[in-house]
């Protein structure tokens, strides 16, 4: 007479799974949080050089930067409609600040959640690449 075998997973193999998956993902999650952060701060320094670019040709359209005003612009949309540009809604927050037409200023401020939230980059007529603002906490 034969007899059958029966076979099951035990606890102790069910465990030594998770601990490893648990290893596995904690070595993981911190490579994952800087890569991201530096995927963000990308999109923060490009976004600036846009608004730098557009904001070269307004002038060579307008005699003067946007806003000619001396006032610091916050609103996204009147900042694309004015400058003829498309920076979506996301992560940081623009603004323009003018100075009578003369020169600009351009700043990135962080607005979403988690990482970085203090960070903010900056950006004016006379910079050629956008730099963190001081004591901010940018990686």
């Amino acid at each position: 007479m034969r007899k059958n075998k029966i076979t099951a997973v035990t606890m102790i193999e069910i465990l030594t799974t998770l601990i490893i998956i648990s290893i596995l993902a904690a070595l993981a999650l911190p490579q994952f949080t800087a890569t991201r952060e530096r995927a963000l701060n990308k999109e923060a320094k490009a976004n600036l050089k846009l608004i730098d670019a557009a904001e070269k040709i307004y002038k060579m359209e307008e005699g003067f930067y946007y806003p000619y005003e001396v006032v610091t612009k916050t609103d996204r949309q009147e900042i694309n409609a004015n400058l003829k540009i498309a920076i979506a809604a996301g992560n940081w927050g623009y603004s323009v600040t003018g100075n009578s037409g003369s020169s600009y200023g351009s700043v990135a401020d962080r607005t979403g959640s988690g990482g970085y939230l203090e960070c903010q980059y900056e950006m004016s007529d006379t910079a050629t690449e956008p730099t963190p603002v001081g004591g901010t906490g940018c990686p």
